[in-house]
């Protein structure tokens, strides 16, 4: 067996059966995502592409959700992690929901998706960050998806006020994949990567997936930058599987993160590719 150290890990995918819950996907994602996605389906995939493991992502905030993930990563050595949700908004019940949690051994953090928050400063409100203060002194990693600057700034500002907290931004921090424009995209990552507490993951979001075919070579610039900035110790590979499909399957998503990083030596592609989320998330072996 592996030591934790040293095994292959994909940061960020996730599962759904549709039976269960239901997704609003936009009209542009067709009805790709619209069937079920589980560990039966991932297993393979995984497997073939070199992946020892996963960190399983919520994706929805839905608090049974992350009970059932946990007791599914209860059984499975391969999901080394799950970030969940919890409510956000009173620390008291936060910590309650938390305590009730199955496997809290496997939880390694906790995302929201502020997207679905009318204000984009609702991660600032008292309450809310009051939650926060309870996730930080739990040794939790806050997850992040910011669809805009105010609310980009609103997850640094998190980083900032809890500096021993790990904050984690997903999908490049959404870069203007095939466009023209990227200064602001530009600006956030090289201010995100001042704050030493505030890593990033290699994946891509639902916004660039769809519609779009995976290019290495319109991903390189953006990848690069944010290696450039961060550095590969603050950089996690990840596949935002099944969402990923919109776009390409699992093996050519993984093959494409290897030759994004290829230029990195040996020990920073080790990072990359497990030793940043081993340490990020504290995944145990």
């Amino acid at each position: 067996m592996k030591h934790a150290s040293d095994r292959v890990i994909d940061a960020h995918h996730h599962y759904w059966w549709l039976g269960k819950r239901r997704h609003l996907w936009p009209a542009a994602a067709g009805d790709k995502l619209n069937r079920s996605y589980t560990p039966e389906d991932f297993e393979p995939l995984r497997a073939a592409a070199g992946v020892d493991a996963a960190v399983l992502i919520q994706s929805r905030n839905d608090y049974e959700e992350t009970v059932e993930f946990l007791e599914l990563a209860g059984r499975r050595q391969d999901i080394a992690g799950v970030v969940g949700w919890v409510p956000l908004g009173a620390a008291v019940e936060t910590s309650l929901r938390l305590d009730a949690l199955p496997h809290l051994d496997k939880l390694v953090g906790i995302r929201h998706l502020i997207n679905f928050e009318s204000d984009s400063r609702w991660l600032l409100r008292d309450g809310v960050m009051a939650s926060i203060g309870e996730i930080d002194r739990r040794g939790l990693v806050f997850d992040a998806v910011p669809v805009d600057s105010v609310q980009f700034d609103a997850v640094l500002e998190v980083a900032s006020l809890y500096p021993r907290m790990h904050v984690v931004l997903d999908h490049l921090a959404r870069p203007p994949v095939g466009g023209t424009e990227n200064q602001e995209w530009r600006k956030r990552i090289a201010k995100a990567a001042r704050q030493p507490n505030v890593s990033i993951k290699l994946s891509v979001g639902l916004d660039v997936l769809m519609g779009w075919v995976w290019s290495v070579d319109q991903l390189r610039p953006h990848v690069a930058l944010v290696l450039d900035e961060f550095g590969s110790e603050r950089v996690m590979a990840a596949s935002n599987w099944p969402v990923c499909n919109l776009a390409a399957d699992y093996q050519t998503v993984w093959d494409g993160l290897r030759a994004l990083t290829s230029g990195l030596p040996a020990a920073g592609q080790a990072a990359v590719f497990g030793g940043n989320a081993t340490k990020i998330f504290q995944l145990r072996e």
